[in-house]
Parts: structure tokens; sequence; C-alpha cells
């Protein structure tokens, strides 16, 4: 039985006394819930207890936190199909396959968590059709006949026992690759909301995985297994990354050893799904002889005039460089905000005011603040000056909003500011290699491989020009 929802967007903010949030009055947290919420510390959830109830409040993280005897669903403000495209793309996760099987659980609008375990079941299932990859590992045991290396202390400090202690490479898939793959499996079924795909998760990794070393999954195995991967395990790489993103979201591990399974919360940050997303976009669209850089750490920013305790330098890092021929044109940050509501804060206004004085930009210094756009809402842009008396060139601070719904449609979309003006391609457009490449007709299945820009492309992904050494171009 599914208990009391209170489904919010995100940046909102609901109480006791709200018309629409009606199952918060009255109601007080268990110490169960409050450890759950002790779970959440670092994302944008609060969940506050009053004297008439309770208030919450949400921000850049999306998806679904359940408590004793009700849960919360944070919606975003995209669509879960173009949300799951949207990660699918921000994560490289080039052959992610969203199917009309899903249909089959029942999944709501608020089903992100369920969308990402059926996506790990589906992409699990291909590698074992194509056979789990196995690898040689070194193995230490007692045999009736030597194999390998022969541990000769060991045999003359046990002469009677029949057996010889033997190091050895054995061909095996009982790997940690495999074991975290079981282990995702597991940690998918404890948290997705349907219990029909839940109870399928479980099965699978018994099915697939029975035989193999049972491991706990946590942040030491999956860095772990993520070092493993390489060109020979790169089909892992869409399994793993899922399960990353599921054990990021996730906040089952201590619960976990109280038998508290219920108290499951999976929280996706849209922060780093949105930068991740537009990084990637831009570096794809960026028009030739323009490169975009993204999280160029630097610590030459500020110096110390004294520094008698050794600290380190601060170090500042934008999100996004725009850079033509070695020259700095403008600097972009990406933040997951509603700003129709949220205008930016102090915080950010410091933020942004220092990357355009530490870069050498052109007059004037151009910082552009990003943030996503729904769909059908529109920009309105806006712009902010940084100019005191003591600064000889300005900052201009100017927001633009990305249209995530018609990026992932196929727009070749390019921010819109003379700094970075964009000449118009002579090839054909985006939309009429699309047309070519139909496949389905519009709003037919999506059990295809996953396309970042368009659902309806079978085989092949939009040939956008990449900017001449830029990362992801020739």
């Amino acid at each position: 039985m599914t208990p009391p929802t209170l489904r919010l967007r995100e940046w909102t903010c609901r109480g006791p006394t709200d018309p629409d949030a009606r199952i918060l009055h009255g109601r007080q947290l268990t110490d169960a819930d409050r450890r759950v919420l002790g779970d959440l510390k670092g994302t944008s959830l609060a969940v506050e207890e009053l004297r008439a109830g309770l208030r919450v409040t949400t921000g850049a993280h999306v998806g679904t936190v359940t408590f004793t005897d009700f849960r919360i669903v944070v919606l975003p403000k995209i669509g879960l199909r173009n949300l799951m495209r949207m990660v699918g793309f921000a994560f490289e996760l080039d052959d992610l396959r969203l199917s009309e099987s899903s249909s089959r659980y029942a999944l709501g609008a608020d089903g992100l968590v369920d969308l990402l375990g059926l996506s790990l079941l589906h992409a699990v299932e291909r590698l074992v059709r194509g056979g789990l990859l196995p690898r040689y590992e070194t193995r230490l045991d007692d045999l009736p006949s030597p194999r390998g290396r022969i541990d000769i202390l060991h045999a003359a400090t046990h002469p009677r026992r029949g057996r010889l202690r033997c190091e050895f490479d054995e061909l095996t898939d009982d790997h940690l690759l495999n074991q975290a793959l079981a282990a995702g499996l597991r940690l998918a079924a404890r948290v997705v909301d349907n219990r029909d795909l839940g109870m399928d998760l479980a099965r699978a990794a018994d099915r697939f995985f029975a035989d193999h070393q049972r491991v706990r999954l946590d942040a030491d195995v999956l860095a772990r297994a993520h070092a493993q991967l390489s060109r020979r395990s790169s089909h892992y790489q869409t399994a793993m990354q899922l399960i990353s993103l599921l054990f990021d979201g996730s906040r089952l591990e201590d619960h976990a050893a109280e038998g508290r399974t219920s108290l499951a919360s999976f929280l996706l940050n849209m922060n780093d799904v949105f930068e991740r997303f537009l990084e990637r976009h831009l570096r794809r669209v960026a028009p030739p002889g323009l490169t975009v850089l993204g999280q160029d750490r630097r610590d030459d920013a500020f110096q110390y005039a004294a520094n008698p305790s050794g600290w380190h330098r601060p170090t500042i890092r934008p999100d996004l460089v725009f850079r033509q021929r070695g020259s700095v044109l403008a600097i972009g940050d990406a933040k997951y905000k509603n700003r129709h509501d949220n205008p930016p804060s102090s915080a950010e206004l410091y933020q942004l005011t220092t990357y355009g004085l530490a870069y050498p930009l052109p007059a004037p210094r151009t910082v552009l603040l990003f943030h996503p756009l729904a769909e059908r809402e529109t920009d309105r842009p806006a712009s902010l000056t940084f100019a005191p008396g003591a600064v000889s060139e300005p900052v201009e601070i100017r927001l633009v909003g990305v249209p995530v719904d018609r990026i992932l449609e196929g727009e070749r979309w390019w921010p819109n500011h003379p700094a970075l003006a964009l000449p118009q391609p002579t090839g054909p457009k985006i939309e009429e290699h699309h047309a070519a490449s139909c496949r389905h007709p519009p709003g037919g299945p999506l059990d295809l491989p996953f396309s970042p820009y368009h659902p309806e492309v079978r085989h092949e992904r939009p040939r956008l020009v990449d900017a001449p050494g830029s990362p992801d171009g020739g």
C-alpha cells in the first residue's frame, strides 16, 4: 500500500497551513525519520518540525524520500522521459535504452528512480546475453597437486598435510566488476518504488550472479570497480555509471544495518546533471576555432601577502571557459534554478564577479549565468553590471536561459551573446538529418539505442561539427 504522498516541484516550500499540503498538518517525525533526514544532509531537501506540523523546502534535488507513514516526491521541471535522456547525455551513457516495457511496471510521472533501476536491469541483461567478461584473478589455495607457484615455506612447515599451498592465476568471471554489478542490482531493488520492478532486480542479481562473491557496495568498491574499466570492458560503462548514480543518490546504508529497508530515499542532484549536460552540448556545437573548457581550475587568482601558517592558496573553478585562439572570450557558470522566481543571490554575484576579474577578458568582462528553461518557458534576458569606482573595467553578468527540451529535440542552440557570435552553418540543417534518419513515427515506442538529441533516431546521432582542438572534436 502506497503511503500518503506530497508532490512538490523544485525550489518550493510548503507548510502545514498550505491547502495543497494537508498531509503535513499535525504530522510529526519519528526517530527513524530523523535518521533519514540526517542522511540527507548535504542535499537541498529540508524538513522542519513546527508546532502545527511539518514544513518542507525543496531545491535542486529531485526524487523520492520515504518516511515512516508518508513520503515526499520532488518533481523536476523537465518531463521524465526527457530527464532520462538528459541524464544519459550528461553522463555519456551512449547505449542507454528506454523501452516501452517500462509500461508493464506502471511507472508514473514521479518514477525517476524506477526508470534508473529499469535502465540498469536492461544494461545488465545485455551484458549477460553477450557473456560476462572473464579475467585472470590471482588465487591462493591448498591443492592436492601443484599449480602455479608453490609456497615452499608453507610446505616445509606443514609436511604432513598432503596438500600444497599454491598461488596461481585463474580465468573467472567472479571478479570485482561483476560483483559490483550484482551489488548494484540489489541496491536498486531496495531503492525503487515499484515493487514488481524491485523483485525483478533482486531476482536478476540472484540468477546472474548466484555463484559470485557478494560485496557490500560502498564508495571504495565503486572507485576500484571504475578503475578496472578499460577498452576491453568499456561495454560495462553504462551499467557502472547507472550504479554510481543510484549509489550517490540513495540513503540506505545505515538503515539497512538496522533492518529498516522501507525507509529508502533517492535524490538526484540536478545541478550536477545540468552542468554536465550543458558542457557536453556546448562542446559539440561550438563554432570552428572556439573551444569550451569545463571546470577550469586555477590557483593563481589569489596570492597571500603573508602566510605564516602555510595555507594552500584558494582556488577558483568556473564551470565553463570560452576560448578562441588562446584568448578568453567569456566565462560561464551553470546553476540549476528557476530564475523567474529566484534572482541571483549575493553569494552567486560575488562568485561570478570574482570569475570576471580573474580572467583576462575583453571589455565588457562577460560572465554568463546559465539556467534551465522548462518546456514552453521563454527566456527573460537580464543583466547586471559590477562597476565600482575602483575598477577600471566593469564586469557584465548576463542571465541566459537554456532550452533543455528543445536541445534534446535536436535544436543546435548556442548562447546569444556578441562575444560568442555563432556563424550560420553551411551544411544541412540538423532537422533534415533527423528526418532522413527517422525510423519511427513521432510519439512511437522508445525501444532503441539512446540518442541524446532526438528520441526517434534509430542508429546514429546527429552529425554535429565539433570545434577543432576541443575535447570532443577532431
